[in-house]
């Protein structure tokens, strides 16, 4: 099973415990993947003005949000949430990566700055938050990339078929097994190409396929947490 797969469907979980090899690398551990086009980070995407005065558990975003390829990225990407006051209140996200693997991730709030996300979400199901008065939320996606398999290095970045510098990878995380707060087991990419829409994203690659003492990892990583 490779990243280069176009037929996933979202309901059903492709995850490979201890994946040993991927038949779209040209090598085992080495090779170059495409990231797809994504759009612009947007902050509302998802929530807008979302009201936290009493406890949300929310689906409400599912009539307009449509979580294309576009959107979310080829292998998913980081989500963003902010107040629009004072508030330290959790927002705790559902959903699945690109392989159809259930996820969540947990959000402290920081008033008005904004609260990145660690892990690379494809779609998202449910969102949840705890209680502020008179504060509203908004919950978007940012410019950090997921990537198809465990991520040691990333040595050239491509736009459009145009070698350039590589932008910031965020290490994938090992920590077995994962949290709510724990980084993506296959790291983020954050490109040093603006996303637009319309530029494809190509990065040259160091994978793993670290298997943990525990019989746990291969080149998909450490299951996600979905407790």
């Amino acid at each position: 099973m490779g990243a280069a797969q176009r037929s996933f469907m979202p309901e059903h979980n492709y995850y490979v415990p201890g994946m040993q090899a991927a038949a779209d690398l040209g090598q085992m551990t080495h090779g170059r993947v495409s990231l797809g086009a994504p759009v612009i980070a947007d902050a509302d995407g998802i929530l807008s003005g979302q009201s936290i005065a009493a406890a949300v558990d929310t689906v409400s975003f599912a009539a307009t949000y449509a979580p294309t390829e576009a959107i979310m990225g080829k292998f998913g990407r980081a989500l963003t949430v902010v107040a629009s006051g004072a508030a330290t209140s959790n927002v705790t996200v559902y959903g699945r990566d690109y392989l159809g693997q259930k996820m969540r991730e947990s959000f402290t709030l920081n008033g008005n700055t904004p609260v990145a996300g660690k892990k690379a979400f494809r779609y998202i199901d449910r969102v949840t938050a705890g209680v502020t008065a008179a504060t509203t939320i908004n919950v978007g996606w940012g410019d950090a990339l997921g990537l198809p398999y465990v991520t040691m290095k990333v040595e050239e970045e491509f736009v459009d078929n145009v070698a350039g510098a590589a932008g910031s990878l965020a290490a994938p995380v090992f920590t077995d097994p994962q949290t709510a707060t724990t980084g993506d087991p296959r790291g983020m990419y954050d490109p040093t190409a603006a996303l637009n829409g319309v530029k494809i994203i190509e990065v040259d690659c160091e994978f793993s396929n670290f298997v943990n003492a525990a019989g746990n990892g291969g080149m998909h990583g450490i299951r996600h947490f979905n407790g």
